[in-house]
């Protein structure tokens, strides 16, 4: 482990470059086409052009102090001179602090971390601090902003920076271990001379190390509690091993166990959340899953109040599984219903049918009463009289099939809107569990330092799948070519994918980030797989279902229900309509008729001539 100054990737690109100038309105969908890819490639060229650390700064020397106190922990200042060798540079460096470490028995534990002070040639400066597995990486430098300078004077700049670190003491038996991280292992800039001076309480000793110490750094006593690390020059990337400094029980300050709890949940919050968003997910999947496996009981008995909640064309789109073939059943069963509540005549119940008599005109003219009665019917259902009242007449006759031309969409669209409120509503239970997986997901993303990354990710897949659904349905994202959104089109979008997936491929994710990165793409997947379940029926719409299938039965005497009568048939006849099976329910009527020797039924919602 060490503190590394490492350099960060990115570009302004809005400061250095300018992209598009001037199109003219009429020309630029042409223009955009023609540009948009010389356009991304040169995006591409950037990215991939970007210079690293050695190439604008040269680090001369590496020093840090270290003063640990008997609570255990520990303030740490470190100063590094560096060389900024090119004019346009990226501003600022990194300093990497390592937080992971192991204990002796394996466990991993985090250190603790809090910044006192980032300077610049003694001069308070412009930071912030990104997470990380291993530990936390503090920017020092000029802040990046439009219309900031991005770049450090040219010459020898010193960056100083002051932190204070805790749980540096593990108990071993009947001993205490201070435990400090190697720094400056890892600086850029191999021939950087690098010290570490440790002031420590009396009675420690320096354990001898399991690796070869001497080809790591070389440690002398340079007075009775302070010693001296020197780290020879060598290869950038290297691990060095902590030193360890061995003292009496009782030289530090005793845990308490407030200080433990707190402990073991900083040890486990980045693995709890990680894992924790993903068994949501799961959980949440299964009981769904498992609801829907569940078959109701089958009726033996058909209860008609269960059908007066919905209007017949939601049955027709139910029973026919929402397929197109059944808007026309929905048209002509919401028909129907307006005729048996004598709203209007009709010649037939079939496509031939021709209606008359819309006194539901007058109805919604008159008073509180008649306009209640008019507001009662389900609104698709006023929404099909609102079709056929505006077909042209013909003898004061219309044709009733007419009104359907063109309005299947909409027909659905006020359907589907029945079904959702049918449902309960928004199905709150989905939304709020993909919103505290997301959050989960995000707060996994950002102790991890792979925020930007994830992003990266994500809108990598979100572009690609918009990319895949225009190339299936065109014409769900045909609408209007202004200048705006086709800048967004050809050029945004497109921008976008090379942004991130250049973003992607210079990020180097290391080994600890690895399986955080993998639960930040199962929350995604988790987040996916909630919402997929608003597709599947909630118990109130598989129960209406039941009820609709159940009526099925009924129609054709499989199973019992109201006695018939006039009002029976009539009250059922727009649902016999929606399920296809209207001439099986007036022969049962019919039936009955003559069983009851009744004369022959004229109801005034027919035409008779």
């Amino acid at each position: 482990m060490g503190v590394a100054i490492t350099y960060g990737f990115g570009i302004p690109f809005e400061e250095r470059y300018s992209l598009l100038q001037t199109l003219d309105e009429n020309s630029a969908p042409r223009m955009l086409r023609l540009l948009a890819w010389p356009i991304l490639c040169g995006m591409l060229f950037v990215l991939t052009s970007c210079s690293n650390f050695d190439k604008e700064f040269t680090v001369y020397s590496a020093n840090t102090t270290i003063e640990v106190y008997t609570d255990g922990s520990a303030f740490v200042s470190e100063h590094f001179d560096i060389l900024v060798k090119k004019a346009e540079n990226y501003g600022g460096v990194y300093v990497d602090i390592p937080q992971r470490f192991t204990d002796a028995s394996g466990g991993v534990h985090w250190r603790d971390f809090e910044l006192a002070a980032a300077r610049r040639d003694g001069i308070d400066e412009y930071y912030f601090i990104e997470n990380n597995v291993p530990g936390y990486s503090v920017y020092i430098g000029t802040e990046h902003c439009k219309g900031c300078s991005a770049d450090l004077l040219t010459g020898v700049t010193k960056i100083q920076i002051a932190y204070w670190l805790g749980r540096l003491v593990r108990q071993e038996g009947d001993s205490e271990v201070l435990f400090l991280p190697a720094y400056m292992g890892r600086v850029h800039g191999q021939g950087a001379k690098k010290t570490l001076a440790l002031k420590l309480p009396p009675g420690g000793t320096v354990r001898p190390s399991q690796q070869d110490r001497a080809a790591a750094y070389d440690i002398a006593r340079s007075a009775t509690n302070e010693i001296l690390v020197s780290i020879p020059v060598g290869k950038a990337d290297r691990k060095l091993p902590d030193i360890e400094i061995e003292y009496p029980a009782g030289t530090f300050i005793i845990v308490t166990n407030g200080d433990r709890v707190r402990w073991w949940l900083s040890d486990h919050l980045l693995p709890s959340i990680s894992i924790l968003g993903p068994l949501i997910a799961s959980l949440f999947v299964l009981i769904r899953l498992g609801q829907s496996w569940r078959l109701p009981a089958p009726s033996i008995a058909v209860d008609s109040k269960k059908t007066e909640s919905i209007s017949p064309a939601l049955a027709a789109y139910v029973f026919w599984n929402w397929k197109p073939d059944a808007a026309k059943a929905a048209f002509m069963a919401s028909v129907c219903h307006l005729a048996t509540k004598r709203l209007l005549r009709i010649s037939g119940l079939g496509e031939n049918a021709e209606a008359s008599d819309l006194s539901a005109r007058q109805v919604r003219k008159k008073g509180k009463v008649a306009r209640a009665r008019w507001y009662g019917l389900p609104a698709v259902t006023r929404s099909v009289f609102g079709r056929i009242e505006g077909e042209r007449p013909v003898n004061d006759r219309r044709t009733v099939v007419y009104g359907l031309y063109g309005f299947e969409p909409d027909l659905h669209q006020i359907v589907a809107e029945e079904y959702r409120k049918v449902r309960g509503g928004a199905d709150r239970a989905a939304l709020k569990t993909s919103a505290t997986i997301l959050v989960l997901g995000i707060a996994t993303a950002y102790l991890s330092g792979l925020l930007i990354f994830s992003a990266a990710i994500c809108g990598t897949l979100l572009i690609s799948l918009i990319a895949v659904m225009a190339l299936r349905h065109p014409e769900r994202f045909s609408g209007p070519t202004d200048f705006r959104h086709v800048i967004g089109t050809y050029f945004g979008l497109p921008a976008l994918l090379i942004l991130s997936l250049g973003y992607i491929g210079m990020t180097e994710v290391i080994s600890e980030q690895r399986p955080y990165l993998v639960a930040i793409l199962l929350h995604v997947v988790g987040i996916i797989g909630v919402l997929a379940m608003l597709r599947i029926p909630t118990s109130k719409q598989r129960q209406m279902r039941n009820n609709i299938l159940s009526l099925h039965r009924y129609f054709h005497g499989e199973i019992d229900g109201p006695p018939m009568s006039i009002e029976c048939y009539e009250h059922h006849l727009p649902f016999a309509v929606a399920l296809g099976v209207e001439q099986c329910w007036t022969q049962r009527f019919n039936l009955w008729q003559e069983s009851e020797k009744m004369d022959a039924y004229a109801p005034d919602w027919r035409i008779s001539s």
